[in-house]
């Protein structure tokens, strides 16, 4: 690419939700501002630019159902107030920027690394005003206001951690980055919302605390959720563990030896440690992807062959990993090739997947000192389909249907496409009805369909 300082981390809203556009930022870039690129994944052509990131760069990103939407933070507008604004990609590079969210008071980021909208696009999370700020919304009704018992941000978000929503939106989920659990290396949290009394768990559950705070989250085919995460003490090794388990105060074994946890793959040095990405639906939703990162391969060092200076190889080191958290299934998808990781924050590979893993990107400077991009790597045989909805009016009435998520806004007839396996919920003004109108809240999961109103 441009070798621009990318924001590139775990969470999936660097990517479109048809997962052919990447969201680059160009800070550093000779030419440019510090702004945003969308850059399309098979080409590596930047399709717009110029876009504002906003207060939080880290924070923004796209939306998980319509891939022309994207959004971004501003903390104050000048009197108080936070907004969330939403781009609208057009053709020919050109795009649109309206706000689509407005804060009773100034918005603060949520970590960076955790998505904040949940995979179907229906719940969102949101930190603004004085403490407990963490808020849920659900997004098709932003009226009626945030659910109850908001969380306390300051031992998350503030100790250098993280807050997010699970890609099912049934829980809110993130680490403590306090010196709490087992050896204070803080602990895993997650609370149970209640969609239905719209609320938020009084008091989180601690699932883990063997390990930092580096992992991902995934709502899993077999009806659990995990955060795909480490153990510092007896193995090292990246492990599949239930949110819904009560860790706290126990010990290393007794950890692991709760419900649903499992070792999904043991290193061979303690070296091997990285980051961790996971994909948000299907049909890759099993998925979890690592980047093994051994700060002892460094530029120039190694035995010098005809394709440079090469340090020996073991099982998995300096690459990228997909394992099936599931199956057990692993598979090795590339190296990563960057060197000297520790001189340089950016040389960090730093994976994130698409939303259904069909991509993964990753940073290296590619054993080249002061320079940085970031690379993709396809799972072959797993791009999602991207089904078009269109709407036709059957009889004489008249009036507009409007579509949540956002896509569809016509009176006679229009299509919009959306992810693979999206529910849209279409909404026709309930008076005045006239002769032939036949869809009042109707609510369809997408299919190649057409639905006649």
């Amino acid at each position: 690419m441009d070798h621009g300082h990318d924001d590139i981390y775990a969470r999936n809203m660097w990517w479109s939700a048809d997962e052919t556009r990447y969201l680059h930022r160009t800070s550093g870039v000779p030419a440019k501002g510090d702004n945003w690129d969308v850059i399309n994944v098979a080409s590596g052509t930047v399709t717009h630019t110029g876009i504002p990131f906003g207060s939080f760069a880290a924070d923004g990103g796209f939306d998980p159902v319509n891939p022309n939407v994207l959004y971004y933070l501003v903390q104050d507008r000048g009197d108080g107030h936070g907004e969330i604004h939403q781009v609208t990609l057009g053709a020919g590079g050109t795009w649109t920027d309206t706000v689509y969210f407005t804060a009773p008071a100034a918005l603060n980021g949520l970590g960076g690394m955790l998505n904040w909208l949940d995979a179907a696009g229906q719940y969102m999370l949101v930190r603004y005003g004085s403490k407990p700020s963490v808020h849920v919304y659900n997004r098709q009704n932003l009226g009626a206001g945030p659910y109850a018992n908001p969380i306390n941000g300051s031992n998350y978000v503030d100790t250098g951690a993280y807050r997010g929503l699970s890609p099912d939106g049934q829980f809110v989920v993130g680490y403590d980055g306090r010196a709490v659990g087992f050896a204070s290396l803080g602990q895993g949290v997650s609370w149970r919302l209640d969609h239905t009394n719209r609320a938020v768990a009084a008091t989180p559950n601690v699932f883990w605390s063997l390990c930092g705070d580096h992992g991902s989250f995934l709502s899993s085919s077999d009806g659990h959720n995990y955060m795909v995460t480490y153990d510092c003490y007896s193995q090292a090794g990246l492990w599949r563990v239930d949110i819904t388990n009560n860790a706290a105060g126990l010990n290393e074994a007794q950890q692991q030896a709760l419900p649903n946890n499992k070792l999904l793959l043991a290193y061979a040095t303690w070296s091997d440690f990285g980051h961790v990405s996971t994909a948000a639906r299907a049909p890759m939703q099993d998925w979890a992807f690592t980047s093994t990162e051994d700060s002892t391969d460094t530029f120039n060092s190694g035995t010098a062959d005809a394709s440079g200076s090469i340090t020996p190889w073991h099982a998995y080191r300096q690459e990228i990993v997909a394992v099936n958290v599931v199956t057990g299934e692993i598979r090795p998808l590339a190296h990563h090739r960057s060197r000297s990781i520790t001189t340089d924050y950016y040389s960090q590979p730093r994976l994130s997947a698409s939303w259904a893993g069909s991509v993964v990107g990753f940073a290296s400077n590619f054993d080249q000192q002061g320079v940085v991009d970031v690379y993709a790597v396809a799972m072959t045989g797993t791009s999602p389909s991207n089904p078009s909805l269109t709407v036709t009016r059957a009889g004489t009435g008249s009036g507009t249907v409007t579509s949540f998520p956002a896509g569809i806004n016509c009176g006679a007839t229009c299509s919009a496409s959306y992810a693979s396996g999206t529910t849209v919920t279409l909404v026709a003004p309930a008076y005045p009805l006239q002769a032939g109108t036949s869809l009042l809240n109707l609510s369809s999961t997408i299919s190649n369909a057409v639905i006649s109103v």
